[in-house]
Order: structure tokens, then sequence, then C-alpha cells
């Protein structure tokens, strides 16, 4: 099972220990029974590319998915690309049964359908993202409007409506549930179908994407009067749908244990990139910047693997893993051989040792680039008059402190890895849709999605 929320920063993830966390006691409790990584990086710092390196087990730049897929069908092109084989299709050609559920965002023609791509079956929405619940709802706590300005998260389109989509069958089956609080819609939803795994002999691979706790910021009332003593109202509301999405994974895991097969099945929590700082919803005195930048509180995420049957109990791990790992660990659980080229590795094997796990990651998003080797670290762009900062995440994870200038071979070593990985990639498939300058914990970021 793989749980992915949205925009969730790793120090808002009580299981991490910072102080500003909001509780998260389910999630704390698969950490409890497996590995907690306290350095996990995903792919990209915004939803569509890190997603697709997700579930791929490949740097999504092999294949031109540089920047957020487009939501209309007027851009057949955006989304995921030919070659790129999905962790879902690999396993239902194995004999799984393959469920996604939550938010897609990887294309909308008809061939990067969910069920285009290995799902048996999809419940959720195509597009990145959606409203909660309706604003006229009685529960309904509504922050959108105060803080997005005139910018509509109703389900008034294709891309943002919820559905379920079937395998084999043609069009989609429109849900309406406005009225209910879609954290709370795509939990019933995964405990639904897990409920149905009792009995069955074939295995089940459940793909849960929460859209908590990306914008709009909405919540009910009853998440909302968890945290009085919050006085921002936006602060309120993220903590809220935090302890929503919480919640869910707690009914989640209840589940597994109800349908007795909580042992063994490989739960993996974590998100698609750090929280969306520059909405001031998230700690920045930790770890600096967040979405839509390469600081650690963007790149770096929650990233917690419970396996009981097979893996460790209560452990924490500090070297550098990805999310490109997820993919070949599960096939190799599952005893499932890759047929292509993985940027990720098997973490099983590796768990308890102590060489490095990668030799580098890379990031790209159009002129903006970075490379991480154990504790140091680039981040630069191709602008013009612009210069690399190299950090010493051991001494500085805050990357306070430019060593450029005190560490010129340590610059020039991650210069040349990265020019050496970029030339491995292609150039972006399709256009960004903007460029734009966003402010994370007083500093500025350029940025192109």
């Amino acid at each position: 099972m793989l749980i992915v929320a949205d925009d969730l920063g790793t120090t808002d993830v009580s299981a991490y220990g910072y102080p500003s966390a909001i509780p998260t006691p389910n999630i704390d409790r698969i950490a409890a029974r497996g590995v907690k990584f306290n350095r996990g990086y995903a792919t990209a710092s915004v939803c569509s590319p890190s997603r697709a390196g997700l579930l791929t087990g490949q740097y999504q730049q092999r294949h031109g998915f540089e920047y957020l897929a487009p939501s209309s069908v007027r851009q057949p092109d955006g989304g995921l690309q030919p070659g790129q084989t999905l962790l879902a299709e690999k396993l239902k050609v194995s004999g799984y049964r393959t469920v996604g559920i939550g938010k897609w965002h990887l294309g909308v023609s008809a061939d990067r359908l969910p069920t285009a791509r290995g799902f048996d079956e999809f419940f959720g929405f195509l597009g990145g993202e959606t409203s909660y619940i309706s604003p006229e709802a009685p529960s309904a706590i509504n922050q959108a409007a105060p803080y997005v300005g005139e910018r509509s998260f109703r389900r008034d389109s294709d891309a943002n409506q919820i559905g379920r989509w079937r395998a084999g069958t043609a069009g989609r089956e429109l849900i309406r549930n406005e009225g209910e609080y879609l954290t709370d819609a795509l939990t019933e939803e995964a405990v639904s179908q897990i409920r149905q795994q009792r009995g069955r002999d074939q295995p089940l691979f459940l793909y849960l994407a929460h859209a908590a706790p990306h914008s709009p910021f909405q919540a009910t009332k009853k998440y909302y009067d968890r945290f009085p003593r919050e006085k921002d109202p936006l602060k309120r509301t993220y903590a809220a749908m935090v302890s929503a999405l919480d919640d869910g994974v707690g009914r989640v895991m209840a589940a597994l244990v109800e349908a007795g097969i909580a042992d063994n099945t490989i739960v993996i929590f974590t998100s698609d990139n750090g929280a969306a700082t520059y909405f001031g919803i998230s700690d920045c005195t930790h770890l600096s910047g967040g979405k839509l930048s390469y600081n650690e509180g963007g790149a770096r995420v929650p990233l917690i693997v419970s396996w009981p049957g097979s893996w460790p109990k209560g452990v924490q791990e500090n070297r550098n893993v990805s999310h490109l790992d997820l993919y070949p660990t599960i096939l190799a659980a599952a005893g499932i051989k890759g047929d292509k080229t993985l940027d990720g590795v098997d973490l099983t094997p590796r768990l308890g040792k102590v060489e490095p796990i990668h030799e580098a990651l890379f990031w790209r998003t159009g002129a903006e680039f970075a490379a991480l080797m154990g504790d140091w670290k680039l981040m630069s762009n191709t602008r013009p008059n612009s210069f690399p900062w190299t950090f010493d995440l051991k001494s500085d994870p805050r990357e306070t402190r430019n060593r450029m200038f005190d560490q010129p071979e340590r610059t020039r070593e991650l210069q040349a890895r990265f020019a050496a990985w970029q030339a491995q990639m292609k150039p972006p498939a399709w256009a960004a849709t903007s460029g734009f300058q966003v402010f994370h914990c007083g500093r500025v970021v350029f940025h192109d999605q």
C-alpha cells in the first residue's frame, strides 16, 4: 500500500520530532512498526513530476516530464509519456488487483488515464486540485477565498470532478459528493477496497493519493475544533486538514488488521513534495524553503515504510534515499523482475548497512537544478549572472551558509556530476505553463511550472 499526501512538510509530522509538528499519532505508529527515513527525497518539488518519478522508479526527465501535467484535453501530449511504465502496470500483469484512489495529475487523455496505465479501478479526480467540501455544507470551515483570491476550486470541470473509472469500460461514473469531506471520502473508499480483500487469494496494490493538505484550505468543524489554541485561522485549518489525513491513515491501518493482512502488507507513507510555505502555513525554522524550491523543505519529504513480516521495527535511517527506490523495492518484495533501467534501488538488502544508498541524487525544473552527494548539496540555476550555492547539510541543515568559496573543489565535483546526469536526460516534452517568483521563509525563489 502506497499512501501519498499532497504538500505535507516533514516538519509537520510529529514522527519526525520537530517542535512545531501537528500531532499525527497514526502516522507515528507506522514509524513505530517500521523504518523512518530522515533523509527521504522526492524527485521534484511540485506535484506532477514528483508523482511520475515515484510511480516509475525513473527520473521523470528521462521522458521529458519536467513540468506540471496539463489538466486539459486540449494539450493531449502532456503527462505520462510512452515508455513510462507505472508500478501498477507491472503488478497487474503479475496477478495483482490494482486500485488507485485520490489525485491523479499525470494526464487526462485516454491513453494517460489511470485505467489505461495499470489500474483496474480508480476513484478520484484527474487534475491537480479540487474542493474538499461545498462551502455551503453545514460542517464546512472554508479558508480558501481570503488566501487564494478569486481562484475557484469548485468541481465545475472534468479535471476536478470526482469520478470512478473501471478498466475495460468506457467513460466514468460521476460521483456527486460535494457535501462529504474529501479526505473522509477517499479514506472510506480505501477501507472498502481493503475489506474486499478478505478471503481473496489475489494480492492487492492500493495507491491512496490524498489531496490533503494541498489548497484550498478547507476543513470540517470536527477537525477544526481540535486546535482551539491556534489563533491564525489559516494555520488552524491546515492543522485540521493534516489531522483529518492522519485519522484516515489510522482507519486504513485498522482495516488491514481487520482483514487479517496487516503483518504481510508493505505500508508506505510519504508526500509528493514539501509544504507550500509561501502561504505561511508551515514551520521554516528547521528546514528552509518548501514546495517549488529545492531547499530541504521542498525536496525532503516524510518517508516511512512498514513491513512487519520482513523489515525491522522502530528503526531510523539517516542515509539519502529517494522516491525512486520505492518502485524496485516493491517489485522485489513481490518477486517481480524489472524490465527497464531504474534509477532507484531495492532498499531491503541495504537496510542496516553503512555504505551510501546513492552516490548522488539530482533535481531539475527548467532553469533550477540541484545535486546531492552525502551531506553536500549544490543548488543553482542557468539564469544570467547566477552563481551556485553549496551547502553542508550535516552542519547547516537550514542551508544558511554558502560554502562554494571555501569548498571550490566540492562545488566543481557537484557541478560535474550534475552535468553528467543532465546529459542522459531529455528536454521538456511540453512547455511550462507559467513562470513566477515566490517567497520561502524570506528567500525569493524563481520557478517554472
